[in-house]
Parts: C-alpha cells; structure tokens; sequence
C-alpha cells in the first residue's frame, strides 16, 4: 500500500499584499488553465439621418481575446528534521510570509518588468508604456525647475491622450518621501497631508510603494488605468510537506533525499497568469495606444 507523501497542507493567501500587481491590478479567478478576456477593437459610430425620409446607416464594434494563461510559480525549501524539533519557534509558520512576499516580487519582476516573465504572459506593463511613448523624464517642468507634481501631471496627460482614466500609481520605494520633500517658492512642504494623516495619495489618486525589492531603479512611478492590467489566479499560494521525497536536478540527477537525509521538504506552489489589455478608444484608435505611463530618470526609458 502506497503511502500518501502529501502530510500537511495549508492555504495561504498572503502574495496579495506584498505584491504591487496584486493590490492594484483588477484580479480574476480563472476556472481552468487559460482564460479569454474580450476586449473592445472596434468601437462603432453613430451617424445623423437626414430628413423624413432618410436611411439609417449601419455601424460595427469588434473585441478581440486577451489569453490569460495560468503558469505554475514554486519554491522548494529544505529544513532538517533534528532542525524543526529543536526550533524554538514555528520554523512553516515563520517561513509563510517570507515565502509570500518572495512570490509578490516574481510577480511583480515579471508584470512589471518583463524579468523572467512566462513566455504566455504578455509583455510588461513598463514595456507596454515604453512602446507606446507614453514615457515622461523626471525634470520635464523644464528650465532646471524640479516639479515633481507638474511631471506626474503629465503622466496622467499621456494616459488621457489615449483615451484612458488614471486611477491609480505604482511607485518607487520611498515615493512618499520624495513628495514630503517638495517644497513651494517659499520654502514650505507642500504635500503637508502625507505625513499628518498617514495618506498615500496623488491627486486624489492612490500609490502603492514597492516594498519587496522588485522595483527599477530607474523607474520613479507608473500611472495607469489598473483595470487593464488582469493578474489570473487559478489557486492561491499553497504549502505542502514531503519527508519522502527527492529533488533532482535539470538533467535528472538526484540532488537531495528527504528520507535518507532526515529532513523535510517545503513545496510552496502558486499558479497565476497576467495579461495587459489594450481597448481601443476614441482618442486614439490605433495600437499605438497604452493604458500605462511610467516617469523616468532622464534618458532611461528603453
């Protein structure tokens, strides 16, 4: 009789937080591996009749498939067993969150940036905004006046030219900061409301620092209507135990033996796909539009 090697097994809902994507970008649950996302390619016209007696004209709208694919995101972690029994604190306990948050930064290495990206997600949101031109350099207030509020403006400018509605920033760590440090003509702060009421807003508008070490340096904020930013979940992060198991190598070679090394392997396993789409608008009705913007050092953006 074969004995199950699966002895614990735990949800743990924790990417969410320490993920960018994850708090800002509009989740869907997907009920098999891949899953299509209409979006609108063609937006249809309405047109004036002209008399008693005149013809009504026909019009058409057309929406193509955004492909949302579930990819497999995992991690193994080894504790030897005399290790766990002597630990004076919940070694799994303790590891969750760890775990978590370094599942957040892959996620968001990978939507963000491209880094590592599945080859059946799309490309980045970076990407997407770069190819666009939707790109605004820090400074661009122009005759070496440091602005940050006029540059974020423009942002928002670049994402309203192409028929979108910013409702939202990805950030540098510490943005909060560098807004505290603006300063009006006369020397004062002029983003007071920051620290006095603990707010991370822009315009109204709410920003998510990046915390887990994913974030371009480069790169100082993205602004960008996040409902075109889709992240799929097909199940939550997931912990199982292995006392029994092996991990092998590329080739195939066994690398570690749970049962004669007396330890225990920790499979963190999520499964989750990403896809940004791109509706057309009135504003701009070609390809060349993008639903983000990102502001920039000065000669970054590529």
């Amino acid at each position: 009789m074969e004995i199950p090697e699966q002895v614990a097994k735990n949800v743990i809902s924790g990417a969410d937080g320490q993920s960018v994507v994850m708090q800002l970008a509009r989740k869907v649950t997907l009920p098999s591996m891949s899953y299509r996302q209409p979006v609108l390619s063609v937006l249809p016209d309405a047109y004036w009749v002209n008399g008693d007696t005149g013809l009504k004209k026909t019009t058409k709208a057309g929406w193509d498939d955004a492909v949302i694919t579930a990819e497999p995101l995992a991690a193994l972690v080894v504790i030897p067993d005399d290790f766990l029994m002597d630990a004076t604190v919940p070694l799994w306990a303790e590891l969750q969150p760890l775990m978590s948050k370094a599942m957040g930064r892959a996620i968001d290495q990978a939507a963000l940036w491209g880094i590592n990206k599945p080859a059946s997600w799309s490309e980045s949101v970076y990407q997407h905004a770069v190819a666009a031109g939707n790109t605004v350099e820090l400074g661009a207030g122009g005759a070496g006046k440091a602005d940050l509020g006029y540059d974020v403006a423009q942002v928002g400018l670049k994402l309203a030219e192409d028929g979108f509605q910013l409702n939202g920033f990805a950030t540098e760590p510490g943005f909060k900061w560098r807004l505290a440090a603006q300063r009006n003509a006369d020397g004062s702060p002029i983003y007071t409301n920051l620290v006095a009421e603990n707010r991370n807003d822009l315009y109204g508008l709410p920003f998510v620092e990046s915390t887990n070490g994913a974030w371009d340096q480069t790169v100082h904020a993205i602004g960008g209507d996040w409902s075109n930013a889709i992240v799929g979940i097909r199940s939550d992060m997931v912990l199982t135990l292995h006392r029994d198991a092996v991990i092998t190598d590329d080739s195939g070679n066994v690398v570690f033996n749970a049962m004669q090394m007396d330890s225990t392997i920790g499979r963190f396993v999520m499964r989750v796909g990403f896809v940004v789409a791109n509706p057309a608008t009135y504003q701009n009705t070609t390809t060349t539009r993008s639903p983000f913007a990102v502001l920039v050092d000065p000669g970054s953006a590529s």
